[in-house]
C-alpha cells in the first residue's frame, strides 16, 4: 500500500512539473520544429563605427533586410540575413588619400560624395524560445560575406572599388506577436566586415524594425 501512495505521488508531482514547463514553452512539438518556417522584413537604420565612420560619419537611414528562419528543433532556429544598407554623405574638405590606402599621395579640397553600398549575404542561426505570452526573444550570430562598393567622386574625379568582404554579426531582439502568424519584430545587429582589397575592415551598428510572420508566432 505504502509503494502504491509513493508511486501515485511521484505521478502527481511529474503531472504538475509537466504541466508548468508547458506553461513557459508553448513551441511545437520536436518532431514538427524542422517543418516550422518563419521569416521577416525589416527597416534598417545604419549607425557607423570606426572606419566606416572616418570615411562617412552620418548615421543612414536607408536600408532593408530580409531574414529566413527554419527551426531544426524547439528554440533554435537556422537561415539567410540578406540585406541592402547604404551610407552616403556630401561635405567640403581636403582629402590627402584614396579610400583603402592608408599613406597619403596628394592633397585635394573640394565637394565629395562619399557612399558605401553593403550587401549582406549571411548565414544566420539563432536560440529562439517562446514565452508562455508567445513573444519570442532570440539572441543570434550571422555569419557570411558583405558585397562592398565604395566610391569617392570630387570634382572631375570619380573613384570606386567592390569587394567581397568575410563578415559576421551577432544581434539580439525580439518577435512580438500581433495576430496568429503575424508579429513585430525589433532588433539590432552589429556588422563587422573585414579587411579586403583596397577597402579596410568596416563596421555599423544595425537597429531594425519590421513585420514577421510564420506558423510558430
Amino acid at each position: 500500500m505504502r509503494t502504491l501512495r509513493t508511486a501515485v505521488l511521484l505521478g502527481v508531482l511529474f503531472a504538475s512539473a509537466s504541466a508548468g514547463a508547458q506553461s513557459y514553452y508553448s513551441g511545437p512539438p520536436p518532431d514538427r520544429a524542422a517543418q516550422i518556417f518563419y521569416g521577416s522584413v525589416t527597416y534598417q537604420l545604419g549607425i557607423p563605427i570606426g572606419n566606416t565612420y572616418n570615411y562617412i560619419s552620418d548615421v543612414e537611414w536607408r536600408g532593408i533586410g530580409v531574414d529566413l528562419g527554419w527551426m531544426v528543433k524547439p528554440t533554435i532556429s537556422i537561415g539567410l540575413a540578406l540585406g541592402w544598407n547604404v551610407f552616403y554623405q556630401n561635405l567640403t574638405t581636403t582629402i590627402n588619400y584614396l579610400p583603402g590606402v592608408s599613406k597619403a599621395g596628394f592633397a585635394v579640397y573640394g565637394n565629395q560624395d562619399r557612399s558605401f553600398n553593403f550587401f549582406p549575404i549571411l548565414a544566420a542561426a539563432r536560440w529562439v524560445p517562446k514565452l508562455k505570452n508567445d513573444v519570442r526573444p532570440f539572441l543570434g550570430i550571422d555569419i557570411g560575406i558583405y558585397i562592398t562598393a565604395q566610391q569617392l567622386g570630387i570634382g572631375l574625379y570619380s573613384y570606386s572599388t567592390t569587394q567581397v568582404q568575410f563578415g559576421l554579426a551577432p544581434e539580439v531582439g525580439v518577435i512580438i506577436p500581433i495576430n496568429e502568424g503575424l508579429g513585430v519584430q525589433l532588433s539590432t545587429r552589429y556588422n563587422m566586415a573585414f579587411h579586403s582589397g583596397s577597402i579596410d575592415f568596416q563596421q555599423w551598428l544595425g537597429i531594425y524594425a519590421g513585420l514577421a510572420w510564420g506558423e510558430g508566432l
